[in-house]
């Protein structure tokens, strides 16, 4: 399945940490993660800081895959409100969910902490605008919840948004301990260093997902992995069959602008807004914009250029209602498909039918964050250790 089309900007910011062959002969491993993005990058890293043997393979480049489409915008809120998720599945867990995206933040500026400066890993504040009067009700539910629980976040009345940040929207919540990244230059900073501790790559190497025994799976050509757990890291490429009625493949847009001089807005705060499909924007190194939205259910990807600058102009045009100041031209634009499931939680944890397949599917709108939660999720079920978070995103719920 073809993930993106038109031209991303992320993988033309950076060469990649290294070229792998294909394999080429059947071959043994502790762990096998399938996918090279930032799902599958993240789980060997985090599996081989545990002292794991770890190969990976993707069926194309690391790197890539839906992750080169990827906005770059992390954050631990969801696209689903913490006070939506305490009327789905109780205030407990809800709770519990969003402090395992807390903690997946933090542990993600400690990873990034550690690597070259060009992964354009920077904290920032994210602003979560109410895009109508009717949506005022909603945020102050939810701020409610946040200060309740003590989640790093304000709110901010119409006056405090438009003196503050030249926002004219009705409220807004401000939340913290958020990032923004360049996320093909991430994963191939990362990946360097999973080849420091020994992990295997693989690429152009297909596999056939309906092969998968106990212990082995074929690869397209024939040859036989055999492993002791098999991670399924393949982003929105495939639905899988136990998740078919849980959830569905979508698209979206994307740009990334031209650079200009200047700063384009107050503090480079990342925005986003209560309205579905949302619209969602961030600042880039060299005075760029990339932003986000106007999602539809269908995963049929648009092949006309014309067609993707002209949903990318959409999307520039919405956001110069809020900055009517920017003169910014749009310089790459691209169309992409991301998965949802349907009670807005992402699939990561054990198989219901194989006990040594994990999955780690960070489906809707926070997979980097979900990501990294779900490698430690992983982690701890391989090695038989309790964990808080499983039972809430476990695959078979």
């Amino acid at each position: 399945m073809k993930l993106t089309t038109g031209q991303t900007y992320w993988d033309k910011t950076a060469k990649p940490a290294d070229r792998f062959t294909t394999l080429e002969k059947s071959i043994d491993t502790e762990i096998l993660v399938v996918g090279g993005g930032m799902s599958g990058t993240l789980t060997a890293y985090k599996l081989a800081s545990a002292g794991k043997k770890v190969t990976v393979v993707d069926r194309d480049e690391v790197g890539k895959g839906s992750s080169s489409a990827n906005t770059g915008l992390l954050q631990y809120c969801s696209d689903t409100m913490l006070s939506e998720f305490v009327d789905r599945i109780g205030e407990e867990d809800a709770v519990l969910f969003y402090k395992m995206c807390l903690e997946a933040m933090r542990e993600l500026t400690e990873i990034a902490s550690t690597l070259p400066e060009t992964t354009g890993y920077r904290l920032r504040d994210s602003i979560y605008y109410a895009s109508t009067e009717n949506d005022v009700d909603k945020l102050k539910r939810e701020f409610s919840y946040l200060e309740k629980y003590g989640f790093p976040a304000e709110y901010l009345s119409n006056e405090e948004l438009m003196e503050r940040y030249g926002v004219d929207k009705p409220a807004a919540l401000r939340t913290w301990n958020d990032a923004e990244v360049n996320p093909y230059q991430f994963i191939q900073a990362l990946t360097a260093e999973n080849l420091k501790m020994g992990v295997t790559y693989f690429e152009h190497t297909s596999l056939d997902m309906d092969s998968i025994t106990d212990d082995t799976i074929q690869t397209g050509a024939g040859d036989t992995i055999s492993f002791e757990s098999l991670v399924i890291a393949t982003g929105y490429s495939k639905l899988y069959r136990e998740l078919n009625d849980k959830a569905q493949i979508n698209q979206t847009f994307a740009i990334a602008t031209k650079p200009i001089e200047g700063e384009l807005w107050k503090d480079n705060v990342m925005v986003w807004e209560t309205k579905k499909p949302y619209l969602y924007f961030r600042t880039a190194p060299g005075g760029r914009m990339i932003a986000g939205g106007l999602d539809q259910e269908s995963s049929d990807l648009h092949e006309n250029a014309e067609v993707i600058l002209q949903k990318g102009q959409e999307i520039l045009d919405e956001i110069t209602e809020i900055f009517p100041h920017l003169e910014v031209e749009i310089d790459d634009s691209w169309n992409s498909l991301f998965g949802i499931s349907k009670d807005g939680l992402p699939f990561m944890g054990r198989s219901a039918e194989t006990a040594t397949v994990y999955y780690l599917l960070g489906f809707e709108g926070n997979g980097t964050c979900y990501s990294m939660a779900g490698a430690s999720i992983i982690l701890d079920l391989i090695e038989g250790n309790q964990n808080k978070y499983a039972h809430i995103v476990k695959p078979s719920r």
